[in-house]
Formats: structure tokens, sequence, C-alpha cells
């Protein structure tokens, strides 16, 4: 007689859906910048603003006065905030960070070399990127991991997970007193373009400095400040990676959540994406594409 053992349907894991609405809202932040450069810097100065479509020069002017608003000057440290917060915390929820640290860094490099291509082979002027989010992101990871070989060891101490968030909060608090030692702030990036002199060939990566202005620029400083903020909270808040606010989860976030598990794609595709579709609605109502002969 044979007997038919019956497989346990595996327990679906628990996802804690508040680093993803967090991580989704700065996602969906950066598409809404990226948007209104594009239009404005791209589309408008190269083309709509000498179109006779009403239309396409007040969203050109809407576009520009927002690059240039307060609103933007404020707004935009905020949600780089976002951004490097809800990654840190993400590596409470990561198996290896080093790995994943890794694979990201290769996806930028990626970056720097297509970026490289269109600028100095092709002529797309202003596009190379030496050193932006990506990279940054993938170095805070990076160096995080190696922080963190000791700092695990306090699991198996009494309530350790509260010695190690105070531990990287420490980190976190050091790197922004360096920072506001040594670097410029945010606000001075937005308004001024001031920069720290570059002291040596690799100054950039850690401060802003001319040498490394490139399409996008986030040197070390004070970005891995704001992502050990969130690392910190890891093990405070997620020691099991489990949802703070379990009951109030629903598919009232999905706008938020879905595009927070797939930010890196979005921000990968996002700028060829915006200047397709804002190729489209140029020849859809001037039936012309001058700016990109």
């Amino acid at each position: 007689m044979k007997i038919r053992l019956e497989k346990k349907p595996r327990r679906k894991r628990e996802r804690a859906w508040e680093p993803d609405a967090l991580r989704g809202l700065a996602i969906l932040l950066v598409v809404w910048d990226h948007v209104m450069y594009s239009v404005g810097h791209i589309f408008y100065i190269d083309g709509w603003e000498y179109s006779s479509s009403a239309f396409l020069n007040a969203f050109g002017e809407f576009a520009l006065d927002y690059w240039d608003s307060m609103l933007r000057v404020y707004g935009w440290p905020v949600f780089v905030f976002i951004f490097f917060f809800v990654s840190g915390v993400c590596t409470g929820f990561s198996r290896n960070n080093f790995l994943r640290g890794l694979r990201l860094a290769a996806v930028a490099l990626l970056v720097t070399g297509a970026t490289y291509v269109l600028d100095e082979v092709l002529g797309f002027s202003g596009t190379y990127i030496q050193f932006g989010v990506l990279h940054c992101l993938a170095l805070c990871i990076l160096l995080f991991s190696i922080v963190a070989l000791p700092v695990d060891l306090l699991d198996r101490v009494k309530n350790g997970r509260f010695i190690k968030a105070a531990i990287y909060l420490a980190v976190a608090a050091a790197l922004i007193a360096i920072n506001y030692t040594c670097n410029i702030t945010l606000y001075e990036v937005n308004t001024t373009n001031h920069v720290v002199p570059s002291t040596s060939p690799i100054t950039g990566m850690f401060v802003y400095t001319r040498d490394w202005w490139t399409a996008d620029y986030f040197p070390l400083l004070p970005f891995f400040g704001f992502f050990m903020i969130g690392a910190a909270c890891a093990p405070a808040f997620y020691p099991e990676g489990k949802s703070l606010l379990p009951k109030l989860d629903g598919k009232w976030n999905r706008f938020l959540t879905v595009p927070g598990k797939y930010s890196l794609y979005i921000y990968l595709c996002i700028q060829v994406v915006a200047i397709f579709l804002l190729w489209l609605l140029t020849l859809a109502i001037t039936g012309e594409v001058y700016f990109f002969e």
C-alpha cells in the first residue's frame, strides 16, 4: 500500500510594508524631479519655447519654475534623505549586504559605461555619470557590511539589538559632524553650486568637488550619515523583519509599496522612458522633433 505524503504549504513570508511605502514615496518624487528636469531643461529650452503650442509653453515654464522654486530647494534634500534612510533600514532585511552591495556596484558601473558612451561617443553632452546615487548607495552598503561584521556579534547578547542601534547611530552622528565641517550643505548645492576645493583625485568620492561634477552626483557625505540613521532603526524596530503596523497594511498602500519594491528598475528606466514619452507628446502636438535632429 502506497502512502501519499502531502506537502505542507509554505508559509508566506511576512514583509514589512512601511519601508517599501517610504521607498516608493521617494522614488515617485525622484520620477517627478527627473521629468521636470527633462521638460524644463531639455524639451522647453531646446524647442518648446519656440513652439506655437500654448500647452507646451505653459508646461515648460511650469517645469522651470518648479526647478528654481523653494519647494525643490528644500524638498529635494528631504526625499533624498528618505531614500538613503530607507535603504539603511533595509539592511536589516537582507541576508547578505556585502553581496547586495557588490551587485548594485556592478549596476552602477554599467550606468557609468553607458553614459560615457552617450556623452563621449554619441555626443549627448551632459549625460555622463561618474558617481551618482547608485554608486553612492552601493558604497554605503559595502561600508556598512564591513562595519556590521563585529557589531553583529552583539546578537548573542541580551538586548544586543539596542546596543547595535546605538553604535550605528553614533556612527551616523560622527559622519554628520564630519560632513558639517568638511562639506557644503545640500541647500548650497541647490542654490549656488559651491563646492569643496579638491585636494586629491578621490576627494570627490567623499565630498562635493567641481572635478567630480557630473549629470548625477552623490558623494559619500552626507548620504552615508542618512543611511546609517536608517541602519540604526533596523535592529531597534525591525529585529524580526516584521511590520510595525500590520493592521494598516492593505490595498490602499499599493501605489507606494509596488514602486518601492521595484525602485531600482524604475530609477534605471525613468529618464529614458520620460524622454521617449515627451518626444511622442512633442511629435503629436507640433509634428516636429527639431531638438533631436
